[in-house]
């Protein structure tokens, strides 16, 4: 039952990988991009999350959470 169980599971991923409009590595490069801006604007508390799925465009959904916003100059 368990080798049923992993084969569903390995199924499983390889279809969601094969839907997805960003490969793996696409996505580690976009999130760490997202870290280092964010980083800059906000003391965050933990990772920064990313999800890109398409429809009929892309859509993408960061989250990000933030102990406080750093001080970067006023905007006029």
């Amino acid at each position: 039952m368990r080798r049923l169980t992993d084969n569903a599971v390995r199924a499983k991923s390889i279809l969601a990988r094969e839907g997805a409009p960003l490969s793996a590595d696409c996505e580690q490069v976009l999130v760490r991009e997202l870290q280092r801006v964010l980083s800059g604007l906000f003391d965050l508390t933990g990772d920064v999350q990313v999800s890109v799925t398409r429809e009929k465009t892309f859509v993408i959904q960061i989250r990000a959470e933030a102990v406080r916003v750093r001080p970067f100059g006023v905007v006029k």
